[in-house]
C-alpha cells in the first residue's frame, strides 16, 4: 500500500497523472495555515490603498466634501489633480511620497508599474531623486508564448523619465511578481530573481545585490541589514492573518487636513514606517489566491515583507521525509492490525493515531515552522487499515462459510445462525468444553437381518431416504446431528446454544415424536414399494458432557463424551426388552415433569454401572386433559410397582395382570408379570432392592 500511494504521488509530483493528491494535499495545507500560529504583524508596515473612493474624486467633491481644503494649497493642488481621473497624473505619486517622507516615514513602496511616460513624471522623478533611496517603485516580469510550451521572459522597468538609470539592479527598482504553486495558490515568496533563472536556467550562486530583488526585499533592506540565505529560492512564508489584516488605509485621507490631523495626528503616524502604497478593493482586480483567502497584492508586498523582517519562514521537509512517513503509516497500520483483533478496538486506534498524526502536523507548523505532508500519510494509514479490515472481513466470510458448511451437516439452519453470530464462542468450545445437554440416540431394529436380505444399492438408497427424514425432524427443533454409527443416530441439545436444560430436553422428545410419525409415513410408502419397513428404539438423557474437536491430526470431528452419552446408548438398547420405543434417563425425566406424563419403567443396573438408574416412558404430554382409561390404567400400574419393589411379588402379579387384561398390548406388564412369577418361584437372596440387572448393553 505504501508503494501504490508513494508511486501515484509521484506520478501526480512528475506532471504524468491529474492532481487529485497533491491538491488535497495542497488543501489540508492551507487549513493549517488558516487555523495555525501567524506572524504577528509589524507595528512599523502601513497599507496605504488606492481604492475607489480616492479614485473616483470629482470636482463636485473639491467644492462640498472637501471644501475646507485651502485652494493653492498642495493638498488642495494633489486632490485637483487626483479629480481628473484614473490614472492619476504621476505628479499626485510625487507629492503623496513628499508628504509621507516630511511625515518620518522610513520608507515609502510603490506597489505599482510605471513603464511608459506620463504626465507629472518631471515631479516624480525629482521626489525619487531627493529621496535618498526611500523611495521604491515596481517592476514586473512578464512571460509571453513563442511557441509550443515555449515562454519568454522580460523584465518591464521603470520608465526612464521617472527613474534615468532603470537597471534592475537598482535599489530603488522591486518586482512585483508572486509566483503561484501549482494549484494557483501563493505560499511562497522569491526575493531574487533572473531572466535566466525565469527562462529554466539554474539558480544563480551569487546574493550580489547587482540581481534583481524584490518590492518586499527592497522594503525590508530600508528597514535594516536582512541576512537570507539562498535568496533565490522560494520561501513558504508564515501569514500575518486573513486578508484584512493590514488595513488599507484610502489615500485620499492623507491629503484631506481634517484626516490628516485626526487620524494621522498630523503625520506622526507615518514616523519610521514602511508605507506600501497599491491598489485596494475590487476596481483594480489586483488579487492573489493565498491559503486564507483572496488578497490584494499590496497586502500581499506587506506579508512578505512581515516574513523577511522577522524571519518568519516555513521549512518544508524534503520529498524523502513523507516517504519516509508513508513507509512508517503503513508499519503503523499493520502493527494495529496484528495486533488488535477485536474490530471496535481497532478501528478506535485507527481513528486515534490518525488524529493524533494530524494533530502533529499542525504543531510541526505552529512550533517547529516545519510543513510536512499530511493527507498522503494518513491515505496510507487509512487504506492500508481499510485493507486490513477487509481482509479481515473477508477472511471471517470464508470462515463463516467454511464454519456454515460443516454446521449444516449436523445442526438446524436457526442454529447454524446462532453459532455464526458467535463464533468466537462456538471454536472456542471445540477446543474442549464441559456443558449439559439433552441426549438422544435411535438404531434400527434387527437392521443387520434387513441388510443381508436387501441389495447393498437399495439398502443404502433406503437407509438415506430414513436418515434425511429424521435429521429434518431433529433440525426441526433446532437439533445438532452429532454422528451417525451406521443407522443409528445420535443427537444433541445444548452444547451450542441452550434454551435451557428443561427446553432442550422437552425439544428431545419433541424430535422423537417427529421421527416417529415420519418413520409411520416411510413405513406405509415402503410398504406399496414392496420393501422392508424399520421400528426403532429411541434413548433420551441429560447430562453433562464433554464437547470438543476429536480425533487425528488428519481427521478430527466435533462430539460429545462422557457418561450421559453411554446412558443414552443403553436405554436405547433396553428399549426392546421393555416394548417401549422410547425410554428416557431419570436426570431427562425429572426436567419433564411439567411438559409429559411419564411412567416408571424400571430401576436397572446396566453394565459397568454400579449405581442403579430410574427409567421412564412418555404417555402423554402434560398439556393433554386428562384419559380416565389411560389414568385408571396409570393408577394400577403404580399400585402393582409399589408392590413389586416392596417385594410383595404375590400382590403385584394380579396387579400387573390388571393392566394387562386393560391394555392387552402393553408389553410393559407382561414383563413384570413372569418377573414376578419367576421371583416368587425363585425368591431373592438378602434384601430386595427392587433393582433389575440388565444382561446387555
Amino acid at each position: 500500500m505504501f508503494a501504490t500511494v508513494a508511486g501515484l504521488y509521484q506520478l501526480e509530483r512528475a506532471g504524468y497523472m491529474g492532481r487529485t493528491l497533491l491538491d488535497w494535499e495542497c488543501r489540508y495545507r492551507d487549513a493549517v495555515a488558516r487555523t495555525g500560529r501567524f506572524n504577528p504583524p509589524d507595528e512599523r508596515l502601513v497599507f496605504l490603498g488606492i481604492d475607489s473612493t480616492s479614485v473616483s474624486i470629482s470636482e463636485l467633491d473639491l467644492k462640498t466634501l472637501y471644501s475646507e481644503v485651502a485652494p493653492g494649497s498642495t493638498e488642495f493642488h494633489a486632490l485637483e489633480l487626483m479629480a481628473a481621473g484614473w490614472p492619476w497624473s504621476r505628479e499626485v505619486h510625487a507629492l503623496l511620497a513628499e508628504r509621507l517622507l516630511q511625515a518620518g516615514a522610513r520608507a515609502v513602496v510603490f506597489d505599482l508599474i510605471f513603464p511608459k511616460p506620463a504626465p507629472g513624471d518631471d515631479a516624480f522623478q525629482l521626489a525619487i531623486a531627493g529621496a535618498g533611496g526611500r523611495i521604491i517603485v515596481g517592476s514586473n516580469f512578464v512571460s509571453e508564448m513563442i511557441g509550443p510550451a515555449q515562454q519568454a521572459w522580460t523584465l518591464t522597468l521603470p520608465s526612464t523619465h521617472i527613474i534615468p538609470d532603470a537597471e534592475p539592479q537598482n535599489p530603488a527598482i522591486g518586482y512585483v511578481n508572486f509566483w503561484p504553486d501549482s494549484d494557483g495558490v501563493v505560499r511562497s515568496v522569491q526575493y531574487r530573481a533572473t531572466l535566466e533563472q525565469m527562462q529554466g536556467g539554474v539558480d544563480p550562486a551569487t546574493t550580489s545585490p547587482d540581481v534583481p530583488a524584490s518590492l518586499a526585499l527592497r522594503a525590508a533592506e530600508i528597514a535594516g541589514p536582512v541576512n537570507l540565505a539562498e535568496p533565490f529560492r522560494p520561501r513558504p512564508i508564515r501569514f500575518s492573518g486573513p486578508p484584512g489584516t493590514y488595513t488599507a488605509i484610502p489615500v485620499y485621507q492623507t491629503f484631506v487636513p481634517l484626516y490628516w490631523d485626526r487620524n494621522f495626528a498630523s503625520g506622526k503616524f507615518f514616523r519610521d514606517k514602511i508605507v506600501v502604497i497599491g491598489p485596494a478593493g475590487n476596481w483594480a482586480h489586483d488579487e492573489h489566491a493565498t491559503p486564507l483567502g483572496q488578497m490584494p497584492g499590496p497586502e500581499l508586498q506587506l506579508n512578505a515583507i512581515n516574513a523577511l523582517l522577522h524571519h518568519a519562514f516555513l521549512y518544508e521537509a524534503p520529498l524523502s521525509v513523507g516517504y519516509c512517513l508513508m513507509a512508517l503509516s503503513a508499519a503503523a497500520a499493520w502493527f494495529l492490525a496484528v495486533f488488535l483483533e477485536k474490530i471496535w478496538l481497532r478501528a478506535g486506534a485507527f481513528f486515534l493515531v490518525g488524529a493524533t498524526y494530524l494533530a502533529g502536523v499542525k504543531l510541526a507548523y505552529d512550533y517547529a515552522d516545519t510543513v510536512v505532508l499530511a493527507l498522503t500519510p494518513l491515505l496510507t494509514f487509512g487504506v492500508s487499515g481499510l485493507g486490513s479490515f477487509i481482509y479481515d472481513y473477508t477472511r471471517e466470510t470464508l470462515e463463516k462459510l467454511r464454519l456454515r458448511r460443516t454446521l449444516e451437516a449436523y445442526v438446524s439452519e436457526e442454529v447454524v445462525r446462532d453459532v455464526l453470530d458467535n463464533p468466537v464462542s462456538y471454536l472456542r468450545a471445540l477446543g474442549g468444553s464441559r456443558a449439559h445437554v439433552a441426549l438422544l440416540m435411535t438404531d434400527v431394529r434387527d437392521f443387520t437381518t434387513i441388510s443381508e436380505q436387501m441389495d447393498s444399492t437399495n439398502l443404502v438408497g433406503q437407509l438415506n431416504e430414513y436418515l434425511s427424514a429424521m435429521v429434518e425432524d431433529i433440525f426441526h427443533v433446532r437439533g445438532s446431528v452429532d454422528k451417525f454409527i451406521g443407522d443409528a443416530i445420535l443427537a444433541v441439545w445444548g452444547h451450542l446454544n441452550s434454551s435451557g436444560p428443561a427446553q432442550d430436553t422437552a425439544r428431545a422428545v419433541e424430535a422423537f415424536f417427529r421421527m416417529r410419525s415420519s418413520l409411520r409415513r416411510l413405513n406405509s410408502y415402503w410398504q406399496s414399494r414392496a420393501m422392508p419397513t424399520f421400528t426403532v428404539g429411541c434413548g433420551i438423557n441429560f447430562g453433562e458432557v464433554i464437547f470438543g474437536n476429536v480425533g487425528s491430526s488428519r481427521k478430527m470431528q466435533p462430539t460429545v463424551i462422557g457418561d450421559p452419552v453411554n446412558v443414552v446408548a443403553r436405554l436405547e438398547g433396553l428399549t426392546k426388552d421393555y416394548g417401549r420405543e422410547l425410554l428416557i434417563g431419570e436426570a431427562a425425566a425429572e426436567l419433564l415433569q411439567e411438559s409429559y406424563t411419564l411412567q416408571f419403567v424400571d430401576r436397572v443396573e446396566m453394565q459397568g454401572k454400579t449405581r442403579p438408574l430410574d427409567i421412564y416412558s412418555v404417555v402423554g404430554t402434560g398439556a393433554e386433559s386428562g384419559d380416565p382409561s389411560r389414568d385408571a390404567y396409570l393408577a394400577v400400574y403404580s399400585r402393582a410397582q409399589a408392590a413389586y419393589r416392596a417385594g410383595s411379588f404375590a400382590d403385584a402379579v394380579p396387579l400387573f395382570q390388571n393392566c394387562v387384561d386393560h391394555l392387552p398390548e402393553d408389553k410393559l406388564a407382561s414383563i413384570y408379570v413372569a418377573r414376578c412369577l419367576a421371583l416368587m418361584k425363585n425368591p431373592p437372596s438378602g434384601e430386595w432392592s427392587g433393582v433389575h440387572v440388565a444382561t446387555h448393553k
